[in-house]
């Protein structure tokens, strides 16, 4: 069975080479280009360094505290929110990048003229803005110029201009002088974050944190002083978080703590009083309880007023909600003064603000300004945090309030069962136990948080931090130019195949037997003027082509056939003229027909005259004899084409043209007719019809293939036998170069006297006698 699926040809590797070897200059040219490009990309560019570290999102806290405290579900987050994924947010916004290039003044630094490696201690002020320094470096010592100012010093130690102070330390190699820039903080924040690549490991809680530059010793400390900021900021921002939860805590723990000192005040009070009470029964047994309730009703109050606010902020129209949580906020004495909700309002309200100046007015940022960006994640976790204090403070109020619920179910089931008397001491005994028991979970509560508080270390460790690199990315300009050349030999050879693939000329070995037609013989590729020497192979060529031409026709009677090209240039004329002279110089009586009626220019070739010839015959005017003209070489004559008429098609297949060959089909063995070619019009048509025979012309990468096809398909219909066909000017490299008749090494030399042939292993009639 077949492996090779229909419709597709099997790859030959040496079609390929063969393909290559033809378009040569063009897989050269293709493959010298990539190289080309290669080699000034690794001279031009500027060699990059990478340097990666890693951090790893984890609770820190729960591990130092040993499960005494844990960390709170965060209410107010989006519950769809992936946390790596906001941490890698975090990692790559401008408020990172802007405490880094704070902590490292080096980066807003850009120098021209020298290396800035011998740069060390750059101190910038955050508040300066783009400016430069000129620098001339002397034998010993440094000047540094800026505007009006001038600096020496001696290298190693420290120039001071203004708010910028750097270390130059060492003289450079080859510069006598430089210039030192330094950019703005906001350029130097957008380069940093260009430059910086923050990409989660997947299924993992681990981050890379990547940083490209020229110098390897800054994209080591850019990656690690990147990983480091970040943690510390993380750790600063868990600090907050729980010292506002520890505040809030306290201070319900001290509110409670003046419930309890009261109700304890009260049970004293009327433990003193108690036996004129029992003595003298008061008629009012509500008085415990009215003052609870009157407690109750302000809780209640306290926790509508917490809940329309909580409520507010829920809302999905930010300034509706603005609007509303200042009103609620103005209205309330009692949220007005919670410290922590209070300074997380005014904190929301400011960012609010900064970003509603950024977005509106005349100079109106867009919303993917990264300062617009920058506050976004601000005002969530905000709210977020506004959100979980309110719920918080909802909650204890809840718990208060039912508290106290029960403790009026309590008191009020006691006054209907026990005295008046006794009633109020239980009620108010069990107040004061109500109150510490609440008292000591909130000392309890806030015993976690203190400790919460003092062992936070935020959510990020870092895992990992960069190395120094050894190498610069893409190996250097070695390994540019080994891959510029493998590049180049990929396209130089793709190239080449490609060219070969859409050429539609006569080319491939089996171009012509897709035709149908039989190959005669090649003629090689064969310079004007060439030495006899190198003429060989075209003698041999019209040698081997004659031996296939006689036993081609195979008919009795002398050899006749037209020859002609689907197109002009193809060398019809050229193995006409030596296709002849084969013939006349193996004996036999050949007549060259120049039929050519429109461009005939064989006269020229064999030295003869143009006219009369052909047309006159045709026209009557001469005897078919008068126009066989002999040649300079034996037994080859020749008619030429004659006067050039437009009637030229009609002529050639007329009856006169027919007479004619037969009439010199009488006296020659070989009667050859060049006819125009077949895009020409129908002469070559008609010149077929008349000789029965036609032998075909094709150069090799000339003829169009198509072409080709087209022209043969209307001598389907006309009763003319193809021969064959002659190739022509076949490059030695050609799969056509194998029908070649010629060998090298095996060419004629006359020899300059005859020597005896004796074959291998025989002797001569004299040295037999001699040994006999």
């Amino acid at each position: 069975m077949d492996p090779t699926p229909p419709g597709i040809e099997p790859l030959n590797l040496r079609d390929w080479l063969v393909a290559l070897r033809r378009h040569l200059l063009l897989a050269t040219t293709v493959a010298a280009a990539a190289l080309a490009v290669a080699a000034y990309v690794a001279y031009t560019s500027a060699r990059v360094y990478r340097a990666t570290s890693v951090v790893r999102l984890v609770d820190a806290r729960r591990a130092l505290a040993g499960g005494l405290v844990d960390r709170e579900d965060q209410e107010g987050g989006l519950p769809s929110a992936n946390p790596v994924l906001s941490q890698v947010e975090m990692l790559g916004s401008r408020a990172i990048a802007g405490a880094v290039v704070d902590d490292m003044p080096a980066l807003r630094v850009r120098t021209g003229g020298f290396d800035g490696a011998l740069l060390r201690d750059v101190q910038v002020t955050p508040a300066v803005g783009s400016d430069s320094i000129e620098l001339w470096f002397g034998g010993q010592t440094v000047t540094a110029v800026r505007g009006s100012e001038k600096r020496a010093a001696a290298y190693g130690s420290p120039v001071t201009l203004g708010s910028i102070g750097f270390v130059v330390s060492r003289p450079p190699e080859r510069a006598n002088g430089g210039t030192l820039l330094v950019i703005s903080r906001d350029a130097a924040v957008s380069d940093l974050a260009g430059h910086l690549v923050v990409k989660p490991r997947e299924n993992t809680d681990f981050i890379d944190i990547t940083f490209t530059a020229s110098d390897p010793e800054r994209a080591k400390g850019v990656a690690n002083r990147v990983a480091q900021v970040f943690q510390a900021a993380n750790v600063e921002t868990a600090q907050q978080e729980a010292r506002r939860r520890r505040e809030f805590i306290e201070t319900q723990l001290k509110f409670n703590d003046s419930l309890l000192t009261a109700a304890r005040a009260a049970l004293t009070a009327f433990r003193t009083q108690a036996p004129s009470l029992a003595a003298n029964p008061s008629p009012d047994r509500t008085a415990g309880p009215s003052g609870l309730e009157e407690r109750r009703q302000e809780l209640d109050v306290e926790r509508r007023q917490y809940a329309t606010l909580l409520g507010q902020l829920l809302d999905t129209n930010r300034v509706a909600r603005r609007v509303a949580l200042r009103n609620v906020i103005a209205a309330s004495p009692t949220i007005g003064e919670n410290a922590v909700i209070s300074r997380l309002y005014e904190q929301l309200v400011h960012y609010e603000t900064l970003r509603d100046s950024l977005t509106s007015g005349e100079w109106a940022r867009s919303p993917t300004d990264p300062d617009v960006q920058r506050l976004s994640p601000l005002i969530a976790s905000t709210e977020s945090d506004l959100l979980g204090a309110l719920r918080g403070v909802v909650a204890a109020h809840d718990a208060r309030i039912t508290i106290l619920d029960d403790l009026e179910a309590r008191n009020a089931a006691t006054a209907r069962r026990l005295s008046s008397a006794q009633a109020t001491g239980e009620v108010l005994t069990e107040r004061v136990e109500n109150t510490r028991r609440i008292a000591d979970q909130l000392s309890n509560e806030y015993q976690k948080a203190r400790i919460a508080e003092a062992v936070e270390a935020g959510q990020v460790e870092v895992v990992d931090l960069a190395p120094l690199p050894q190498g610069p990315i893409g190996g250097g300009p070695l390994r540019t130019l080994v891959y510029g050349l493998l590049v180049g030999l990929l396209l130089g050879g793709g190239s080449a195949i490609l060219a070969d693939h859409l050429n539609r000329s006569v080319h491939r070995r089996d171009d012509v037997a897709h035709l149908g037609l039989p190959v005669l013989g090649i003629v090689p590729h064969a310079r004007r003027g060439a030495t006899a020497e190198a003429a060989g192979p075209v003698v041999e060529a019209m040698r081997g082509i004659r031996f296939s031409l006689l036993y081609a026709h195979g008919a009795a009677g002398p050899v006749l056939f037209t020859i002609t090209s689907p197109g002009a240039g193809e060398g019809k004329s050229f193995v006409a003229s030596n296709l002849s002279l084969a013939f006349a110089h193996a004996g036999y009586r050949t007549l060259l027909i120049d039929a050519d009626l429109r461009r005939g220019s064989l006269y020229r070739i064999l030295n003869t005259q143009r006219k009369p010839g052909l047309t006159e015959v045709l026209h009557g005017e001469v005897a078919p004899e008068d126009a066989i003209q002999p040649t300079p070489y034996p037994s080859l004559s020749f008619v030429g084409c004659g006067t050039r008429t437009p009637d030229g098609p009609e002529l050639l297949g007329s009856e006169p043209m027919s007479r004619f060959i037969a009439g010199v089909r009488q006296s020659f063995d070989a009667i050859i007719v060049d006819s125009p070619p077949m895009g020409a019009g129908v002469d070559a048509y008609a010149l077929a019809t008349v000789t029965g025979n036609v032998l075909f012309v094709f150069r090799v990468g000339t003829t169009n293939r198509e072409v080709a096809a087209a022209k043969l398909d209307l001598f389907d219909r006309l009763p003319v036998r193809l021969l064959g066909t002659v190739l022509n000017d076949v490059p030695a490299h050609s799969p056509y170069a194998q029908y070649s008749y010629y060998l090298d090494g095996y060419g004629y030399e006359a020899e300059p006297e005859p020597e005896p042939r004796i074959l291998p292993g025989s002797q001569t009639p004299a040295q037999a006698q001699e040994q006999g």
